[in-house]
C-alpha cells in the first residue's frame, strides 16, 4: 500500500513548471507532460525498482517512402505500467510515427514515440500528478480531491488529543462551532463521504483558518477524517 506521503503527493495539484505546451489544430495550445518527466515523477513517488513499464506488444502499423526519399513509419504499442506498492497495473495503447531519411532511425523513433505516449496514457490513472487534470482543457486544478480507500489519506492523529502547538488565537472564531458540530455528527455516523463533503464546502466558504479551541477548522477536519478512516 501507499504510505501517507505518497497519498498526499498524489492528491496535490500539478506543478505548472512541469507542463509543456505545443500548438494544436485550430491554433489551440495543447498542454501535456513529457515522457521523461513522467518517468522522473514515478521514480520520485515510488522509488527505484518499485515500478515498471513493460511493452506487451509492438506492431508495425505502416511503412512508406515519400517522394523525397524519406521513410514514414508508424508503430502501435501496447504497454503495461505496474506500481508494486499498490499493487496494480494499467495497460494502454498508442500509435507513434516518424518521418526520417534513414529507415532504421524512422523505425526507432516511431516505436519510441508510441512507447512514450502509451506510458503517459497509463500514468494518468494515477491522477493529477501525472497529467489527469490537463484533460480538463489544460487545467491545473485537481480533478481528484480525495479518495475513500480504507487506509485514508489524512494524518494518523486523534481527533480529540491535540499534540501540535495551537495557533495564536485566544478565542473561538465566530461560526466555528457550527462546523465542529457537523464534523462530530459525521464522525459519530462514521460517514466519511459527509466529511469529504464538509471539506469541499469549507474550501468553498474559505473558513479553513477559523479557530476552535485554539486549533484551525482545517486541522480539526483532518483529525475527524483520520479518526473515521480507522474505525
Amino acid at each position: 500500500m501507499l504510505n501517507q506521503q505518497q497519498q498526499q503527493q498524489l492528491l496535490k495539484p500539478l506543478n505548472a513548471s512541469r507542463v509543456a505546451k505545443r500548438s494544436g489544430g485550430g491554433g489551440r495550445s495543447l498542454s501535456y507532460l513529457e515522457a521523461w518527466d513522467v518517468k522522473a515523477h514515478l521514480i520520485r513517488l515510488f522509488g527505484f525498482g518499485r515500478w515498471s513499464a513493460n511493452v506487451l506488444q509492438a506492431e508495425l502499423a505502416f511503412e512508406e517512402q515519400n517522394e523525397k526519399g524519406q521513410w514514414n513509419v508508424g508503430y502501435k504499442v501496447l504497454l503495461e505500467l505496474r506500481i508494486y506498492d499498490l499493487p496494480c497495473s494499467y495497460t494502454e495503447a498508442a500509435i507513434g510515427s516518424a518521418t526520417l531519411p534513414q529507415r532504421g532511425e524512422a523505425h526507432d523513433m516511431a516505436i519510441k514515440t508510441a512507447e512514450s505516449d502509451a506510458l503517459k496514457r497509463a500514468a494518468i490513472n494515477l491522477g493529477d500528478q501525472f497529467g489527469l487534470s490537463l484533460y480538463n482543457d489544460g487545467s491545473l486544478k485537481p480533478v481528484v480531491g480525495g479518495t475513500l480507500d480504507a487506509e485514508g489519506i489524512m494524518p494518523d492523529i486523534s481527533p480529540v488529543a491535540v499534540t501540535e502547538a495551537p495557533v495564536a488565537i485566544s478565542q473561538d472564531s465566530e461560526g466555528a462551532e457550527m462546523w465542529i458540530e457537523s464534523m462530530k455528527a459525521a464522525v459519530t455516523d462514521k460517514d466519511i463521504a459527509n466529511l469529504l463533503a464538509i471539506k469541499k464546502e469549507m474550501n468553498e466558504e474559505g473558513v479553513n483558518d477559523l479557530s476552535y479551541q485554539g486549533v484551525t477548522l482545517a486541522k480539526w477536519l483532518d483529525k475527524a477524517i483520520a479518526s473515521t478512516n480507522k474505525k
